[in-house]
C-alpha cells in the first residue's frame, strides 16, 4: 500500500535521543513504513511537503500493514 501525500507518515521513535526507544509496531505501520521508504522512492513531485510525526504508545492512528 502506499499512502496518499495528504496522509501524515510517523517516525517511529518516540523521541529525538539517537539511542531512544523506537516503536514496537513501528514494522506493522503503514505510516512508518512510508516514512521509512521515503528515500528509497524519488517520484515525489517536486517538493511536496509531507507531515511526519513522533511515535506516541497507544497512538490511535496506527493503519495496519495488509496483505496483499
Amino acid at each position: 500500500m502506499t499512502l496518499p501525500l495528504d496522509v501524515s507518515r510517523c517516525a517511529g521513535r518516540y523521541d529525538f535521543d539517537p539511542d531512544g526507544e523506537w516503536c514496537p509496531e513501528r514494522h506493522t505501520c503503514e505510516r512508518y513504513l512510508a516514512w521509512a521508504d521515503r528515500y528509497k522512492n524519488t517520484l515525489t513531485p517536486d517538493y511536496t511537503g509531507i507531515s511526519c510525526r513522533m511515535a506516541v504508545r497507544d497512538c490511535g492512528h496506527k493503519i495496519e500493514v495488509q496483505a496483499e
